[in-house]
């Protein structure tokens, strides 16, 4: 999978929108491997399917893949 400096930092902004958190503090909690972090706040189902898409590097590449997921990394790269 070779995600795009502009794809990492859509992605990150979109989760930190979502999960309400900065994009850099999300930033430094993946490059620290620290889950529990990451996950802070979510239900237990939300936790387990983060950590298992975390798992799955084939996962992640559907996931980044996907037609929506590359129109919302669109849409934020455009508010850039």
């Amino acid at each position: 999978m070779n995600l795009s400096p502009k794809q990492i930092d859509g992605l990150l902004k979109m989760a930190g929108s979502r999960l309400g958190r900065d994009p850099q503090q999300l930033r430094r909690q993946l490059e620290s491997g620290n889950l529990q972090q990451i996950t802070q706040g979510m239900n237990p189902q939300q936790q387990q399917q983060v950590a298992e898409i975390l798992k799955d590097p084939q996962a992640i590449a559907r996931f980044v893949e996907n037609p929506q997921v590359q129109q919302m990394i669109a849409q934020l790269m455009k508010g850039r």
